[in-house]
């Protein structure tokens, strides 16, 4: 509970207080962003360390090592039910941005879920070989999160992509700026999410997946040797 309040704080004051940033309701507008993606980096942090931290395990008893990577993912997808908590309190503040569409939750993270287990797998696989993978994938993840809409809308972003056509065609290939995006209409306008760039999003992590799958499946058997 207390970890993505605090988030919540630091950037309310910083884009909100200081740079003086005018949103309605903004920290209802941070937190569709932040939970999210605090559920995602840390998934991503515990997974990337998963088949690494449990070197001895893995000498010792034969099993699916891709478990590993999963079951951290899974993992953070429960304390990420519990960061819902704080979230839901805001509406305590802005009770008419509560809507009937925060019901359809589920399918927006459904679809961050089907991002977030393959890129961890993959970095579970990595990391065994390339130690220092883990440091680069915190500077990634940080770069990752100003370069999506998390902090400020996707009109503000899409002007940026005009002056930057490679940031535009980022922001369009970002899985997280339809993420958000869904998010923020469920949650911040009680609107019904754009289902059909979701489900588009979704479908785009297919390939991700089988990528992340094969890589996995052809480098465990050596895991136990290089560690």
């Amino acid at each position: 509970f207390i970890d993505p309040a605090i988030q919540l704080g630091i950037y309310y004051l910083l884009v909100a207080v200081i740079f003086q940033k005018s949103q309605p309701a903004y920290i209802l507008f941070l937190a569709c962003a932040i939970i999210p993606w605090k559920w995602f980096t840390t998934a991503i942090a515990g997974a990337t360390n998963s088949v690494r931290a449990r070197e001895a395990v893995l000498r010792q008893i034969s099993f699916p090592q891709i478990v590993l990577p999963m079951a951290e993912v899974l993992a953070e997808t429960g304390s990420f039910l519990f960061a819902l908590v704080p979230l839901g309190a805001l509406y305590l503040v802005y009770p008419e941005r509560l809507t009937p569409w925060v019901l359809a939750l589920p399918a927006v993270a459904f679809v961050q879920l089907l991002w977030t287990m393959p890129i961890a797998i993959l970095l579970a696989a990595l990391n065994v070989f390339l130690r220092d993978i883990g440091l680069f994938t915190t500077h990634a993840l940080r770069i990752w999160f100003y370069a999506s809409p998390a902090l400020f809308t996707i009109e503000l972003l899409r002007r940026g992509g005009e002056k930057y056509p490679i940031f535009g065609a980022w922001v369009d290939l970002n899985p997280f700026t339809w993420i958000f995006g869904g998010y923020r209409d469920l949650l911040y306008y009680g609107r019904a999410p754009d289902w059909a760039s979701l489900a588009l999003c979704g479908l785009a992590s297919v390939p991700v997946t089988l990528v992340a799958l094969y890589a996995f499946k052809r480098m465990s058997p050596s895991f136990v040797k290089v560690l």
